[in-house]
């Protein structure tokens, strides 16, 4: 019998409406500030279920279709799903960035299942809310998305913009699971953890968290290299056993870092994402077994 071709929520929408666009990211700012499981700027993930973490998506649609194709949300409402870094992708039109279309269609995931689908901040994301500029191949990506949503949108463009602002405000900071795993989209580096409130997960965020360069959310997503010394005493400060995170490169898509952070990368020819047993407490060399190639997920 044929296999039945896989839906993604939401594919019927039409992401040329601003008023759609702008709905969904309302829409989802909300089920982000309204999940149960969220307590601060945390979601908290007991057993039993599987949760799939991914890497950056960085606009790559296929990715995304395969990621929600493997986290299987509606075989089980204990099966979740965490999201990060979906704009800013590599394709441009005429130096626009579209990656809002992307968003706009994770979002319609969150929608569908609002419980069980989590979404971090991320540099990327962050950057664009404040308008603080990324560089990438000599141009800024915050001004390829502002150039992409002009052009989508036109006059509507700023009810978008807007939206977007609200949905980045909702974005949580960690996902942090019973059996000591705690996703995030990075952590901060070592020469900035000294000024790092790590009490911040259990927290609201406020607008000092959000600047740099010394807030705390800020230094969160932006963090890179971190030592063996650094993850450790973050680990102990969450009780934490293993890090998942993105923000770094992993050309082959996951890398191991320190002694108990694995990073994944969703964007690239060797995207990956990583299923987590929560029912099972798992060190780092047991989570690498079960990492996932997303070209092996046909969509």
């Amino acid at each position: 019998m044929p296999t039945q071709p896989f839906a993604m929520p939401g594919r019927d929408l039409d992401l040329a409406d601003p008023a759609v666009v702008a709905k969904l990211l309302r829409e989802t700012a909300q089920a982000n500030r309204d999940d149960p499981a969220r307590h601060g700027s945390t979601a908290h993930v007991d057993p039993p279920g599987r949760l799939l973490m991914t890497g950056d998506l960085h606009d790559n649609t296929r990715s995304l279709q395969r990621v929600t194709k493997l986290a299987k949300l509606g075989k089980a409402k204990t099966n979740r799903l965490v999201l990060h870094e979906i704009v800013h992708g590599p394709s441009r039109l005429n130096d626009m960035d579209l990656s809002i279309r992307t968003l706009a269609r994770a979002c319609s995931v969150k929608l569908a299942y609002p419980e069980q689908v989590y979404m971090l901040l991320s540099n990327h994301e962050l950057a664009q809310r404040r308008q603080e500029h990324v560089f990438k191949d000599g141009g800024s990506d915050v001004d390829a998305f502002n150039a992409g949503l002009d052009h989508l949108f036109g006059e509507e463009a700023e009810e978008v913009h807007a939206a977007f602002d609200a949905y980045v405000d909702s974005l949580l900071l960690a996902v942090k699971c019973g059996n000591g795993v705690l996703c995030a989209h990075s952590l901060p580096s070592p020469r900035k953890v000294e000024v790092f409130d790590p009490e911040v997960l259990g927290r609201e965020l406020t607008e000092e968290d959000y600047a740099g360069p010394d807030g705390s959310a800020y230094l969160m997503v932006w963090g890179r290299h971190q030592t063996k010394k650094v993850a450790a005493e973050l680990a102990q400060a969450w009780g934490v056993e293993t890090f998942l995170l993105g923000h770094q490169p992993a050309d082959m898509g996951w890398e191991e870092k320190a002694h108990n952070i694995i990073v994944l990368a969703s964007d690239h020819e060797h995207a990956c994402a990583l299923p987590v047993d929560l029912s099972e407490s798992i060190d780092r060399d047991e989570l690498t077994q079960h990492i996932v190639p997303l070209g092996a997920v046909r969509v």
